[in-house]
């Protein structure tokens, strides 16, 4: 007859450990972060279906190799020049909850300006809704970890993180220690629609050495002709193309060096009007350190040739890899805004 072996006497807290230690080895998916709202949100698995509310949360995805996840892009989310063929789900304020709902994603990563009603409805109809909205140069790197946390994209994140806080420490060793010039960031020249403080704009002109001219002011709003003669900055700093679209005439910059009312001031006698990329430096995602270099490049220029040619700043090459040649690329910049190129 064939006996049942008998299982050995096994303590307790030896089968304690044994349980523990199964437990380890279990694939955790379950994921808690936190917002840029406060809010705390669970994910309990990895998201395979994302739709972005915003042009900057569309660039932290893609810069995260996630775009083939992403199942929903806003009307105006325009790069990569991949996103063009995802599905569209609206504007900024024309947000089709019906065709997020259809897209049937397991994450919608919103933003400050989408609506709150919008955010409300999606939570109410059970979807995973997390705002991501990066307030400065900081927060863009904090937030590309609170991306990739949350999609399981972690290490990618954190090699893109660690890139961009190197080009930023690179600037910032590049700063001008004194003789910090005055700089303005104009959004739109009709009514003048200034950059002030506690601005994305405000923090790249601070750190790459400049002082904001309207750093009294908060946030984002109009100024008078007569107070932006007034304050008379060193550097004038206009959204390139149509200032708020992907215009290829500079019309704010020309506007500047060809209206005689703005003839008096020092940066366009010293031609000191420089056009930068209004995606680039308006929006709260990676390129903006691109924007960063671009306006660290034009406060040296201005610090060591005292006046150069007015011109348009074309956006760096390439996100990755500027780590390890920060310095060759910014000096390349200086060298190209010394040459000048009027577009």
């Amino acid at each position: 007859m064939n006996q049942i072996p008998k299982i050995p006497h096994c303590p307790v807290y030896v089968l304690l450990i044994m349980a523990a230690l199964a437990f380890c080895i279990l694939p955790v998916t379950a994921v808690t972060i936190t917002d840029d709202t406060g809010t705390t949100v669970i994910l309990n698995e990895t998201p395979e279906r994302i739709v972005s509310l915003a042009p900057s949360n569309t660039e932290i995805l893609a810069a995260l190799g996630l775009l083939d996840r992403v199942v929903g892009v806003t009307d105006v989310c325009d790069y990569p020049p991949a996103v063009r063929n995802i599905t569209r789900i609206g504007g900024y304020s024309s947000i089709s909850v019906e065709k997020i709902a259809a897209a049937r994603p397991d994450l919608v990563v919103a933003s400050d300006i989408t609506p709150q009603e919008t955010v409300s409805r999606l939570r109410e109809l059970g979807l995973t809704v997390v705002v991501i909205s990066p307030r400065n140069i900081d927060h863009v790197i904090r937030d590309i970890r609170l991306v990739g946390t949350m999609t399981g994209a972690g290490p990618v994140a954190e090699e893109l993180a660690a890139n961009l806080s190197a080009r930023s420490d690179v600037v910032a060793a590049s700063a001008p220690s004194s003789h910090n010039p005055t700089v303005v960031h104009v959004v739109w020249n009709n009514p003048l629609y200034v950059s002030g403080n506690n601005t994305l704009q405000n923090d790249v002109i601070v750190h790459a050495g400049g002082i904001n001219v309207f750093a009294d002011r908060e946030g984002w709003g109009t100024v008078s002709l007569e107070e932006f003669l007034m304050r008379n900055p060193d550097i004038i700093i206009v959204n390139g193309g149509g200032g708020m679209d992907n215009g290829t005439k500079d019309i704010i910059l020309e506007d500047f060096m060809n209206s005689p009312q703005y003839a008096s001031l020092s940066a366009v006698r010293n031609h000191q009007v420089y056009a930068v990329d209004a995606n680039i430096i308006s929006r709260p995602a990676p390129r903006i350190f691109d924007a960063l270099e671009q306006v660290a490049a034009i406060i040296h220029t201005a610090n060591t040739t005292g006046s150069g040619p007015e011109t348009t700043v074309t956006p760096a090459a390439g996100l990755p890899g500027f780590c390890a040649g920060s310095a060759v690329l910014l000096v390349s910049l200086v060298l190209f805004l010394r040459r000048g190129r009027d577009r």
